[in-house]
């Protein structure tokens, strides 16, 4: 498309249970955040929608509301993509979130934008700076912070979101973990002047302190039993209650055996 005649674009959303999931493809989602840049109307907030999210929100009516009211919500795991194309999507792709942040930094890296990290360790953060910056050699990184594992104080947080504006972020990071990311990015909508992303695990992967899953698992939805061969005793009760509680819910949508109002 010519930049010229570039709008601001609104994207439909498919309900899968009781989550709206953006039909996006990649290239539409980096146009849209350089137009909403470009424009001054960068103050959004992006959500990665996964099997453990939609099953949080069919649990948390306050978390459903924060997931719901994202300007955009991508099917970030592959049985979500499956959904959306049983429920008659003809546009949407599989937007991992790995996939979704290395075309973000190529876009910053090209644009000359401004991006930053907030959220998980020191080590990570340091490590994917080097990372990014080996791959992306002009990627501007001005920001990065590992929070305290507390709640923050009123000037603590008031000291965030002034360090982040004053340094003009474009593109934030936010690597919390579901559901804290949601919940952050929420909160911060109208006070930082940037788009913000959360990526969750995805930082780990940046870093290199956990490996990605295989492209042909990733094709067969089985990314998920590679991080729980590498984390059995963090993930085996998360995995067994979130999967069979989604591949029940889908059943019961699909079917029209309950309806989700």
């Amino acid at each position: 498309m010519k930049s010229k005649n570039k709008k601001m674009q609104k994207f439909k959303k498919k309900k899968i249970i009781y989550s709206f999931v953006s039909e996006i493809k990649i290239n539409e989602l980096v146009d849209f955040i350089h137009i909403c840049l470009k424009k001054k109307t960068k103050k959004k907030y992006i959500c990665l929608t996964n099997v453990h999210s939609i099953s949080e929100s069919f649990k948390n009516s306050s978390f459903r509301k924060v997931q719901n009211l994202a300007d955009l919500s991508l099917p970030d795991g592959r049985p979500i993509y499956w959904v959306l194309k049983l429920l008659g999507s003809k546009k949407a792709e599989h937007l991992p979130g790995y996939f979704v942040t290395e075309k973000l930094c190529e876009l910053a890296d090209k644009k000359k934008l401004n991006i930053g990290f907030y959220g998980s360790t020191d080590d990570n953060l340091n490590k994917i700076k080097i990372n990014l910056r080996n791959k992306f050699k002009k990627l501007k990184i001005k920001y990065t912070y590992s929070p305290p594992f507390r709640p923050l104080t009123h000037v603590e947080d008031k000291k965030i979101i002034t360090q982040i504006n004053k340094l003009k972020i474009d593109i934030l990071f936010v690597c919390l973990g579901c559901p804290k990311q949601e919940l952050w990015m929420y909160k911060q909508r109208n006070k930082l002047n940037c788009t913000m992303l959360g990526i969750g695990a995805v930082a780990d992967f940046l870093s290199g302190n956990k490996i990605l899953p295989n492209k042909f698992f990733e094709y067969l939805g089985l990314a998920w039993f590679i991080r729980l061969i590498t984390e059995p005793r963090r993930l085996f009760w998360r995995y067994f209650s979130t999967n069979f509680l989604f591949i029940l819910l889908i059943f019961l949508q699909i079917t029209g055996l309950k309806k989700f109002k």
